[in-house]
């Protein structure tokens, strides 16, 4: 069931042709695409959470001195002052109470982490 030999050079010289005309089109008219760059970006989110304090109470000793307790507490006597109410630093009487600043407090929390199976 061989095909003719006519036949067989026709449809030879048929695809020989047509490849060449392919080929000829494929290169004729056609642009090299641009390259595409992918850039990969990380983002972090930082979380911080403020714990609350609530101001500490301090009451005043026979002897103590406000100066002496801003610095036993390692506080800023004029903040002391201000929060007390106080405009006489040598007016403190055994007894009374101080209000103390709330320590700033901010505890930075690390994002959760999930392991991956």
């Amino acid at each position: 069931m061989f095909l003719n030999g006519r036949l067989q050079k026709s449809l030879l010289a048929v695809t020989v042709i047509s490849g060449l005309l392919a080929l000829f089109f494929s290169q004729r008219g056609v642009e090299e695409p641009e390259p595409i760059t992918v850039v990969s970006v990380e983002t972090t989110v930082v979380v911080t959470t403020t714990i609350y304090v609530p101001p500490i109470r301090y009451v005043v000793q026979l002897g103590d001195t406000l100066f002496g307790i801003a610095e036993t507490n390692r506080l800023d006597m004029r903040l002391l002052m201000e929060m007390n109410g106080i405009t006489d630093p040598d007016r403190v009487e055994a007894g009374q109470e101080l209000i103390f600043p709330p320590g700033n407090v901010f505890i930075p929390v690390a994002p959760s982490t999930t392991m991956k199976p």
